[in-house]
């Protein structure tokens, strides 16, 4: 059975600590696969008027995880209309890899959210939920029975932020070693966070 791990986002822009939580999850686990799902329509992102394109995106997600064996990039919410529900998601990326276990992998800062997602029981019975460290303590102030159904996985401590980036970006700082090398070249070629 294939062990296959899930990692959905904004990815506004994708950068070195989204795949170094992936990587250090699918050490750990271990899983055979990473599947990077962009959002299409973001429901926690309806404040925000400034999210670059989903071509954007995508082409960010595919250039950052390129040489990187086991990670994948899945057009599984950019392919489809409405709100990006991670457990829309899970159902459909369980039905295109049947017999696969499922592996949703967040970071600690988002797992006291994980009551304000949609239908965040769903999301419980399609797959194991895995948090991966990041400085929070969010986790402790989340619901105690949702957290005892997480699987917490210690994976090194990296204090980045797309919102950190992009305001770099606007004011002109730079983005070395936030960024995988070809997101960095792509943002500054299509001129995205200006």
């Amino acid at each position: 059975m294939e062990r296959l791990g899930v990692m959905g986002g904004t990815f506004d822009p994708i950068h070195c600590g989204h795949l170094l939580l992936a990587r250090s999850v699918r050490e750990r686990l271990p899983l055979d696969r990473v599947l990077f799902v962009p959002a299409a329509d973001p429901p926690h992102k309806d404040h925000r008027a400034d999210i670059a394109a989903s071509a954007h995106r995508w082409a960010m997600v595919e250039r950052a995880i390129a040489d990187e064996p086991g990670f994948e990039a899945s057009p599984v919410e950019l392919e489809r209309n409405g709100k990006s529900y991670t457990v829309d998601s899970l159902r459909l990326l369980g039905e295109q890899n049947p017999g696969s276990e499922l592996f949703l992998l967040i970071g600690t800062d988002n797992v006291s959210d994980m009551t304000t997602w949609h239908d965040p029981e769903g999301i419980l019975e399609l797959c194991t939920v895995v948090a991966g460290s990041r400085p929070t303590q969010a986790a402790t102030r989340a619901d105690p029975d949702l957290v005892s159904r997480i699987v917490f996985v210690e994976t090194p401590v990296i204090d980045i932020s797309s919102t950190h980036i992009r305001q770099r970006l606007r004011d002109g700082l730079p983005v070395r070693w936030l960024l995988p090398g070809g997101v960095e070249e792509y943002i500054r070629a299509e001129r995205l966070y200006r």
